[in-house]
Parts: structure tokens; C-alpha cells; sequence
């Protein structure tokens, strides 16, 4: 497992650089962990740990195009922990949290976490709209990844983010017509063209918060 998870790095799709044996190794751990507890809970529609690369590791990895290696991240949907996991993977110096609304995922999430000795790292069993105001402002970066509207998902991160701060959405070209929506708490920073492992393109649109 570990020459596919070398060989993903080195796809020029991504634009990463190689990376460390315990970079590799910890990804391995991962989809044998996602593997495992797969057979338990729903946590993705792949059941092997090469179809769980390609598919959701890879497209995760894409984030790294429009990231600060050092950010203060929010993950909304967490779900199996894409893109979170991955980019805590590959950035270890990232804050996380990770936010899921189902109490099996979060123990997953959990376990991952644990298994893997990651710091800095939280998990928070609830929908975003429960969410604590003690979380108001305090994120430089929010990520969705398996999303429907646009403009819910910057209705749900603003308060989280301090100004200037970042959301950073997957869009296919079908999708993406609901960004010219009137939002005026955010522009549209910037649009970058990505192709997932089996070429099929999409794109990461970039938010930006105005200050207030």
C-alpha cells in the first residue's frame, strides 16, 4: 500500500511534493483504520483501502493548493474525516477541529486521532448551527467537502471565521451556479481547476471574508 500512496504524491494532478516515510506511513494507518471500522459503520461507499485513496485521500490532497500550512481549520461534514484528516496528515502543524453531527463517526474520528498520536486536533459530535459562540471568530480556514448550496455553507461558516478568513468549497461545473448568489459578507477570492485521480474535473472555489 505504501508505493500507491508514494505514487499519489507524485501525480502531477496534486502539485505536492514528495513526502516523508512517516507521512506515508501515517496515511497507510489511516485507510487501514477507515478499512476496519468500515465493516462496522457506514463510513464510506469504497471498502478497500486502494479505492478509498484514489477517491477521497486524493481529492483531500487537492486542498493543499489553497491552504496555509499553519492554519487555524475547521472541517464541516467531517464525515470519515476528508479533507481534514489528510491535510492534518500531510500539514502537521494545522489546528483542527473537526466538526460531525453522528456520534459513530466522531468515534472513528476519535480513533484516528488516538492511533495516530495526532496534537492539536479536536473532534465536536454536533451540527455546526449548535456549536458553542465561544467558537465566534476564531478560524482562519473552514472546509466543505460534499456540499449542495454554496451560499449554505457560507451562511454556516461565517461566524466561525476571523476576518479575512477562508472558505474553501468542492464544486463540480454543474454545481458551481449558485455562487453568483448576492452574499455580502463574502467575494469570491479565487477558483481553482482540479482534476480528481480519474480525471474528472471539478473545482475549489475560495471565499474570503470581508471585514467587518
Amino acid at each position: 500500500m505504501q508505493g500507491k500512496i508514494i505514487s499519489i504524491f507524485k501525480d502531477p494532478k496534486l502539485g505536492l511534493q514528495t513526502q516523508t516515510p512517516l507521512v506515508v506511513s501515517r496515511l497507510e494507518q489511516y485507510l487501514q483504520l477507515l478499512v476496519k471500522w468500515n465493516r462496522k459503520i457506514n463510513l464510506t461507499s469504497e471498502k478497500t483501502a486502494e479505492d478509498i485513496l484514489y477517491r477521497h485521500v486524493f481529492d483531500s490532497l487537492q486542498y493543499s493548493r489553497v491552504l496555509e500550512q499553519d492554519c487555524r481549520m475547521m472541517d464541516i461534514g467531517s464525515g470519515a474525516g476528508f479533507p481534514g484528516i489528510p491535510l492534518k496528515i500531510i500539514f502537521p502543524q494545522i489546528n483542527l477541529v473537526l466538526v460531525e453531527s453522528q456520534r459513530k463517526r466522531c468515534s472513528f474520528l476519535e480513533a484516528v486521532i488516538r492511533d495516530l498520536e495526532m496534537e492539536k486536533v479536536e473532534v465536536i459530535n454536533a451540527r455546526v448551527e449548535e456549536i458553542s459562540v465561544t467558537r465566534t471568530g476564531t478560524f482562519e480556514a473552514i472546509v466543505f467537502r460534499a456540499v449542495s448550496s454554496s451560499q449554505a455553507c457560507l451562511s454556516l461558516g461565517e461566524r466561525f471565521l476571523v476576518p479575512d478568513g477562508k472558505i474553501i468549497l468542492k464544486k463540480s461545473p454543474e454545481e458551481k451556479q449558485d455562487q453568483s448568489e448576492s452574499n455580502l459578507m463574502f467575494l469570491l477570492d479565487k477558483e481553482v481547476s482540479i482534476s480528481s485521480y480519474h480525471d474528472v474535473v471539478s473545482s475549489l472555489l475560495v471565499f474570503s471574508k470581508c471585514f467587518t
